[in-house]
C-alpha cells in the first residue's frame, strides 16, 4: 500500500512506493513551499497493514501494528495578515486557509505588533499594509528592526495610494517581497509561497 505524506505548511501530497523507500527512513524537501521534513521508520514498518497521511516525522509502532504520529513542528505556526480593511482580511484569510494556512489577523499596527509579540516563535511570515491606523506598517518596521529576536519574513501590501517612493524605503528596511492588492488572489498566494521557500532555504 502506497505510503502518503502531506506538507503541513502548503497542504502538496506526496505518495511514496513503500518498496523504494530506504530501510529506516528518508529526507524530502516540498517541491511547492520548500519544508524539509525527515521521516523516521523502524525495522518491520513494511508488514503493517496500514499507512495513514504523515504530516511531519512519523514513526511506527510495531508493537501494535498501529501507526503513531509525531509531528516535528508542535507548536502551531501562522501567518499574521495586517490589514485594516475588513473584506480584504477575510479575503486573504479565505485564500490562505484553503492552502493550509492558519491565519492570524490585526486591523491596525498596533493589533498587529501585541499579536506578534505575544508569541513571535508562532508565526512564519507576516503580511503587513503599509496604511494602517494607531500604527502604520512602516511602524510595525521601525519597531521590529529594534528587537534582538526572531523575527519572520514580511511581506507588504500595497495599494494604489502607495508611492514608489515607499516601497522604496521599505525595501531598504527590509522587506521580504511585495504584494499588490490588486493582483489575482491565486498569484497573491503564489508570491506568499515564494517567499516562504525562499525564507526556509536559508
Amino acid at each position: 500500500m502506497p505510503m502518503k505524506l502531506t506538507c503541513i505548511l502548503c497542504r502538496k501530497e506526496y505518495v511514496f512506493d513503500p518498496e523504494k523507500i530506504p530501510d529506516g527512513g528518508f529526507r524530502i524537501e516540498c517541491s511547492v513551499c520548500g519544508a524539509k521534513y525527515t521521516v523516521t521508520l523502524p525495522d518491520g514498518w513494511k508488514n503493517l497493514t496500514t499507512l495513514q497521511n504523515v504530516p511531519g516525522d512519523p514513526e511506527v509502532s510495531s508493537e501494535t501494528g498501529q501507526q503513531v504520529v509525531q509531528e516535528s513542528v508542535q507548536e502551531e505556526k501562522y501567518i499574521l495578515l495586517a490589514d485594516d480593511t475588513a473584506f480584504f482580511r477575510a479575503l486573504m484569510s479565505d485564500l490562505l486557509n484553503k492552502q493550509g494556512f492558519k491565519v492570524k489577523t490585526a486591523s491596525d499596527g498596533r493589533e498587529a505588533m501585541d499579536t506578534f509579540l505575544a508569541s513571535p516563535k508562532s508565526f512564519i511570515l507576516l503580511l503587513l499594509d503599509l496604511q494602517m491606523p494607531k500604527l502604520s506598517g512602516f511602524g510595525v518596521m521601525e519597531e521590529l528592526k529594534t528587537m534582538d529576536g526572531y523575527v519572520p519574513p514580511i511581506i507588504v501590501m500595497t495599494g494604489v495610494h502607495d508611492s514608489h517612493e515607499d516601497i522604496k524605503i521599505v525595501r531598504e528596511m527590509g522587506a521580504a517581497g511585495f504584494l499588490d492588492k490588486s493582483l489575482d488572489p491565486s498569484v497573491a498566494v503564489e508570491r506568499i509561497k515564494m517567499v516562504l521557500a525562499e525564507h526556509e532555504g536559508k
